[in-house]
């Protein structure tokens, strides 16, 4: 059970992690040049906040602790809040 897809979890994992580090660097300057408070932290850091909560979701996904299940998906709908979030605030929701 420690692939997803067939991938192994780690190279997901780490797949997550280098996302993260692009959108750390590669962000939507344009779109955020004119906003501020938490629309900006919003465009700034959900993006890379998902990609983080992903690699999290991985790397717990490789342990076999009871505990494991519940953790994983808590992490992954954590990853798609923030990832709606940040689409919301891309299109203008978020203000």
């Amino acid at each position: 059970m420690n692939t997803f897809w067939g991938i192994p979890l780690w190279l997901c994992a780490l797949v997550c992690f280098a996302m993260t580090c692009v959108w750390i660097f590669v962000w939507p300057r344009e779109r955020v040049s004119s906003t501020s408070g938490l629309r900006f932290i919003i465009l700034r850091w959900f993006h890379a906040l998902t990609w983080v909560l992903l690699a999290l979701a991985a790397l717990v996904g490789m342990t076999s602790q009871p505990w494991m299940p519940l953790v994983c998906r808590i992490l992954a709908f954590g990853s798609l809040a923030a990832y709606l979030t940040f689409i919301a605030a891309m299109a203008g929701l978020v203000r």
